[in-house]
């Protein structure tokens, strides 16, 4: 006679659930490592259902109408499907608008006429047409230009949209491997993952806009200086050239403020930590230090716009009025005037420099050096708004102050949630519980320490 199968006993972990070919420990595997392209799917997915609520704005334009350019139609058949574009959202805006009317919403809609309207106002453009206003978006042809096939594929709007949110995605991502290098746990790293997806970085990132392509690249910066701060001098030194190439292409002006920043974090590092003095920091010192001096010898042999004309930009409302004489004197009185008040709007809710100060502690604390490197490229944020103090473009601005918070708050958490070696948890001793390394639930709990390990390397 045949022995009867004999059941599995409670909490034994079989090798196959029922149903089901592959093991249950395999899943276990695949689920931590899926976990970050479920939070950037899940991000995506928001932000197309908030597509309706982006906004088309002027910048917006000019980068539709390069984009246009660069798939081969003329300057005024890209003028005119690029002002398309600009009027049909706008009459989105009037709609959604008059829609929470309490007086208004029961109108019928004159949104096809408003679009009509706008088209035949700008029939040679929107304004300011400025030659000198024009130039600054003709120094930014990476994003257009990467954005050029969607474009003509799925329109203006939605084209540039999709490829600020794939850079914005993959911002999240890369914030995901920079804490796996400073050996965060996979669930810390998840969550900065998080934050980059649900602070103002993302905001700003998700719409048609240069800031989604210029976080990637600012945080691909990051992570090139943190693997060459920890040894791995060729993938850093060659992700670090690669995104600044890219960053000089988007927007020259911010990522030289970045390698400028860098530059400096980098010469302070060894000041702070004694073995921080090694080949790896002078790397990232000599590219920085390259960068910076190779992007204004750059737009001195391009003759691209510099900052007296970012200033009188400023200063002119992109040259509408007549250009000042004293630009740098009045950019004193007015940043004297902007941050007072700021300062004054943030001590009534401090969200932003509570989240900054436990940011740059929770990475000072797991690197001096690293930390260094990711407070200087914060710190651009408020140098960008201090170099153009426009209170109406304030939080756009300083957006990058939001990667120290994003970076740092998780290793803070990190750092108080995780139990000092060699001390038991408190309350330890009033709590009989089994031996470690014994019972069914340690032998789970070791399988899920093991399945993170696994998803991490």
């Amino acid at each position: 006679m045949e022995d009867s199968p004999v059941p599995a006993e409670a909490g034994e972990v079989t090798a196959c659930s029922p149903g089901s070919g592959m093991p249950r420990a395999e899943r276990r595997r695949r689920l931590p490592r899926a976990l970050p392209a479920i939070v950037a799917a899940a991000f995506v997915l928001l932000h197309v259902f908030g597509y309706p609520a982006t906004r088309f704005s002027n910048d917006s334009y000019r980068y539709a109408r390069q984009a246009y350019e660069f798939l081969g139609d003329s300057p005024p058949d890209a003028t005119r499907k690029a002002v398309a574009a600009y009027c049909a959202d706008t009459a989105g805006l009037v709609h959604r608008n008059r829609m929470l009317d309490q007086l208004r919403y029961r109108e019928p809609g004159r949104e096809a006429a408003y679009a009509a309207r706008c088209e035949r106002k700008y029939a040679h453009g929107l304004e300011p047409t400025d030659p000198r206003y024009e130039r600054i978006f003709h120094t930014r042809p990476g994003y257009p230009l990467v954005a050029a096939p969607f474009v003509a594929l799925l329109g203006a709007k939605a084209g540039l949209t999709l490829v600020a949110l794939a850079f914005t995605a993959l911002a999240g991502y890369l914030v995901n491997v920079l804490l796996r290098t400073l050996r965060a746990p996979p669930p810390a790293a998840l969550l900065g993952q998080a934050l980059c997806y649900v602070t103002p970085l993302a905001s700003w990132g998700g719409r048609p806009l240069t800031e989604g392509p210029a976080l990637a690249l600012t945080t691909a910066l990051l992570l090139a200086s943190v693997w060459l701060l920890h040894g791995r001098v060729r993938p850093g030194a060659a992700l670090f050239t690669g995104a600044l190439a890219g960053g000089l292409a988007v927007r020259y002006s911010t990522f030289l403020l970045v390698t400028l920043f860098l530059t400096a974090a980098a010469a302070a590092a060894p000041l702070f930590v004694r073995r921080a003095r090694h080949r790896g920091t002078w790397w990232l010192a000599g590219l920085a230090a390259g960068g910076t001096l190779a992007t204004p010898a750059l737009s001195e042999l391009l003759h691209l716009p510099g900052t007296t004309d970012s200033l009188q930009d400023t200063f002119t409302l992109h040259w509408t009025r007549p250009e000042i004489t004293d630009p740098w004197q009045a950019l004193l009185r007015l940043n004297h005037h902007y941050w007072w008040q700021w300062l004054q709007k943030e001590a009534l809710a401090p969200l932003l420099l509570f989240l900054v100060a436990v940011g740059a502690w929770g990475v000072w604390r797991r690197s001096v050096p690293v930390a260094l490197c990711v407070i200087a490229v914060g710190a651009t944020g408020f140098a960008t708004a201090a170099a153009h103090p426009v209170a109406v473009e304030l939080d756009r601005l300083y957006v990058a102050v939001w990667l120290i918070p994003v970076i740092g708050v998780p290793l803070a958490l990190d750092r108080l949630w995780r139990p000092v070696p060699g001390r038991p948890p408190a309350g330890a001793a009033d709590r009989a519980e089994p031996a470690a390394g014994s019972g069914p639930a340690a032998k789970l709990h070791g399988e899920r320490e093991e399945a993170w390990r696994q998803a991490a390397d």
